[in-house]
């Protein structure tokens, strides 16, 4: 009975790694989208707007929710404090405190913080030529994920499954 019972557990946790690792795969997704929505919105507050980096942020902050709207708002605050810190030091030390980035690649990770470093201090022309190369680097970081996102979901619920099994069976 003592051992049935310990072959189910066995059993349940592999299948939890495996819909766990799947729904890892869901959180990068959602954050590359996200990341790509909010380099549109800045995009569109200082070349449409002709807003300043600080008025850019809390403008998009309006239409953006949650996490991410503190993102934006703490970044805005931090800027008009003025305490002489790099807009590079201040974007990520706020992404830090707002977002948890540990779903993404690094490779995603220093894309997304290379905005940080690419704003702030250029021209407005080079600006919207920052964003607009890093949007066109995120769309492509996406559409390559979204390539194998379906397969590697299946993959990773099947795998835990499989794996859940073999184990158990190693221990009959």
């Amino acid at each position: 009975m003592l051992r049935t019972v310990g072959l189910c557990v066995i059993v349940i946790s592999g299948i939890g790694c495996g819909f766990a690792m799947s729904n890892e795969l869901g959180r990068r997704k959602k954050m590359l989208e996200m990341i790509l929505q909010m380099i549109s919105l800045l995009r569109g507050e200082i070349r449409y707007g002709n807003k300043s980096l600080y008025d850019a942020f809390t403008g998009a902050s309006g239409k953006l929710e949650g996490r991410y709207r503190e993102f934006f708002i703490l970044t805005a605050q931090e800027m008009k404090k003025k305490t002489g810190a790099s807009f590079s030091t201040i974007f990520r030390e706020c992404a830090g405190r707002c977002l948890d980035l540990s779903c993404l690649s690094q490779e995603d990770r220093n894309r997304f913080y290379s905005l940080g470093d690419q704003l702030g201090y250029l021209g407005l022309d080079m600006q919207m030529k920052q964003l607009d190369r890093l949007e066109k680097e995120t769309e492509y970081a996406i559409r390559e994920f979204e390539k194998d996102f379906c397969e590697k979901r299946k993959l990773y619920r099947s795998m835990g499954i499989l794996g859940g099994i073999f184990v158990a069976v190693l221990f009959l």
